[in-house]
């Protein structure tokens, strides 16, 4: 193994070397596979299946995986404040791809630790075997096309599985107790606001921020709209598909109505502000003018 003729911190030969070894199998097919798992990974791409999960298929099942998901971002945000591990990007002999889904500090990698959290949750609730295989090989595949891509070193990826992990079970089993639609009123907000506002103490700067202002957006969305709509998710499988375009038309609409970048902070919280609000308030009233959701037969809350 040769030794690079430039310096590289302790512990990072090996990874250096990892590097080297994965890219040495490039092809343009796998160029673009893992451009494509790489994707899979993204933010955009969980802005697409948690409202759907949400608004059109189970509320339960949506509100506790996007609560796990984005404490587990927020998370992750918070420990590369912390580690302030840069990534590989313009390490001489490494080649970097798929530059604009990496920005700011490497450890752990979101990618890594999304995805497992994400598949930890739909495994723990649906406990069927295709869907654990299917979420072992997107973990996998999307981890290591980050390694590949050359925009995380080694330990980023097996540190964001480890961390996914341990959030995704540990989170998923907390919140089995937990929804908005089976406590007090009273309850429900100081949780929604209470949260969100406990992890703005631990950071409130740069996406640690976005993530909890999302939480705190998302859960009094939900409150209020059990308070307040009392809707249900209509069984007719034509409206369900119904209620996923139209959700994410809204979504769509936002982003292209608030074209900001990375650094434009007070207009990425408003963005993100709007898209948790309308996930959770704005569209099921949308649905609800629409016939595409039914009123609750129950009283919110029990009153």
């Amino acid at each position: 193994m040769s030794i690079p003729s430039f310096p590289l911190p302790n512990g990072f030969g090996w990874q250096y070397h990892f590097i080297l070894w994965i890219q040495s199998f490039h092809t343009p097919l796998l160029d673009k596979l893992a451009t494509w798992l790489s994707w899979l990974g993204t933010e955009s791409a969980y802005l697409i299946v948690l409202p759907i999960l949400f608004l059109a298929v189970n509320r339960t099942l949506g509100m506790r995986l996007a609560y796990v998901f984005v404490t587990s971002m927020f998370v992750n945000a918070w420990l590369k404040d912390a580690l302030q591990i840069a990534r590989p990007i313009g390490v001489p002999g490494i080649r970097s791809g798929y530059i604009s889904s990496a920005t700011g500090l490497s450890m752990p990698s979101g990618h890594a630790q999304g995805t497992m959290t994400f598949f930890a949750g739909i495994s723990k609730w649906t406990k069927r075997r295709f869907v654990m295989w299917l979420g072992i090989v997107l973990v996998a595949g999307i981890g290591l096309s980050r390694i590949y891509l050359g925009l995380h070193w080694p330990l980023d990826v097996l540190v964001g599985w480890g961390v996914g992990l341990v959030i995704g079970v540990a989170g998923w089993q907390i919140g089995r107790w937990w929804s908005y639609r089976q406590v007090p009123f009273a309850y429900a907000v100081a949780f929604a606001v209470l949260f969100p506002g406990l992890l703005l103490t631990v950071d409130h700067q740069g996406a640690a921020g976005q993530y909890a202002l999302f939480l705190l957006v998302m859960g009094l969305g939900s409150v209020f709209e059990r308070r307040y709509l009392n809707t249900r998710i209509d069984g007719v499988f034509w409206k369900r598909i119904c209620v996923a375009v139209i959700a994410l038309g809204g979504i769509v609409a936002i982003q292209l109505g608030l074209k900001v970048k990375l650094e434009d902070v007070p207009w990425l919280w408003i963005r993100d502000g709007l898209i948790a609000l309308w996930a959770t308030f704005g569209a099921p009233w949308v649905f609800l003018k629409l016939d595409l959701y039914r009123r609750e037969e129950t009283e919110p809350f029990g009153s």
